[in-house]
C-alpha cells in the first residue's frame, strides 16, 4: 500500500496492489475452486474485484486499485470461489482478511 496524491473529503488516495493468495483451502472434493478477490472500503461503498483465475489453489493476480480511506475506514479483502457464488447466498466463500484502521495508517507509507 502507497499513498498518493490529494485529499478527497478528508480521505486519503491509497494505491492497494493484491498480488496473489497461497494455499487456499480445497472446499470441493472434486473440483478446484476458480478464486477471485473482492475489495471493500467498509462503509464507503467502494468495491472491487479481481479477475477470476481458473483451476487453482494459488492465485496469481497483480492487480492494482486506487482507493480512498477515511481515518477511521477499515479495507476488507475476500476471496470467493467463481464457480459456486450463484448457488446461493454465502456460498462460494474461500476467507477473508480485515485490514483496520491503525493498520493501514502504518501501512499507507511503506510501499
Amino acid at each position: 500500500m502507497t499513498s498518493e496524491g490529494p485529499r478527497r473529503h478528508g480521505q486519503m488516495k491509497i494505491l492497494l496492489t493484491i498480488l496473489c493468495a497461497k494455499n487456499i483451502g480445497k472446499k470441493d472434493f472434486f473440483r478446484l475452486p476458480d478464486p477471485f478477490a473482492k475489495i471493500t472500503v467498509d462503509g464507503s461503498g467502494q468495491c472491487h474485484s479481481t479477475d477470476v483465475c481458473k483451476n487453482t489453489l494459488d492465485p496469481k493476480w497483480n492487480q492494482h486499485y486506487d482507493l480512498y480511506v477515511g481515518p477511521k475506514d477499515s479495507i476488507t479483502i475476500s476471496v470467493w470461489n467463481h464457480k459456486k457464488i450463484h448457488k446461493k447466498q454465502g456460498a462460494g466463500f474461500l476467507g477473508c482478511v480485515k485490514i483496520m484502521s491503525n493498520t493501514i495508517q502504518q501501512l499507507k507509507d511503506t510501499g
